[in-house]
């Protein structure tokens, strides 16, 4: 009697397993190239990002990322420098699979490092470089939230192209901060 309900469970859960709706997400490498607006000194620059998009069903991806970006500006002697580097892993979110797959959020944390340096310009040598006399220079090493939208142009079986719009937080003094705004677009290949 105990083989027979066992044998009867063991034959209900693979059917009900062997009945779920099969799910097509792909797993998605993506390069992007992105334009940084830094809050920091309000200056912008480009960026560049690689990730890698694993599929855990139609709905949710994890998605490790590394980025960089560099802004610069130089404005009626004063010089102002901008850098960053970072690491996420976030959750893709796709609200809507069977009606517009093209639109995808992601929600994670993010880890950077920014290197900020600025001063007075001052005067040129005569190998063309610049003498400063007043330059103040900090690095930091942040966490904080990263926010994205993505929506794909192109979305075929095996390439995607769209537009993205990045957040980047992070946490100090017990305060959360917008560090950059980014914009840009990305190509993607699925496998």
């Amino acid at each position: 009697m105990k083989k027979n309900i066992l044998f009867i469970g063991l034959l209900f859960i693979f059917g009900f397993l062997q009945g779920q709706p099969d799910f097509n997400a792909k797993n998605t490498a993506r390069f992007g190239i992105n334009r940084a607006f830094f809050g920091s000194g309000d200056i912008t620059g480009p960026g560049i990002y690689l990730e890698y998009s694993c599929s855990l069903n139609d709905y949710f991806a994890l998605t490790p990322r590394i980025m960089s970006a560099y802004a610069h500006r130089k404005s009626d002697g004063y010089f102002d420098l901008a850098s960053s580097f970072g690491a996420s892993l976030s959750v893709r979110i796709t609200p809507f699979p069977n009606f517009f797959s093209r639109l995808k959020f992601d929600f994670g944390g993010l880890y950077h490092k920014f290197i900020k340096t600025w001063g007075e310009t001052g005067q040129k040598t005569e190998y063309d470089e610049y003498i400063s006399s007043y330059t103040i220079y900090y690095k930091e090493e942040l966490f904080g939230l990263i926010g994205s939208l993505n929506v794909n142009v192109i979305d075929t079986k095996k390439i995607e192209m769209g537009l993205r719009f990045d957040m980047l937080t992070s946490f100090t003094e017990g305060y959360f901060n917008c560090d950059s705004w980014q914009t840009g677009v990305y190509f993607g290949l699925k496998f």
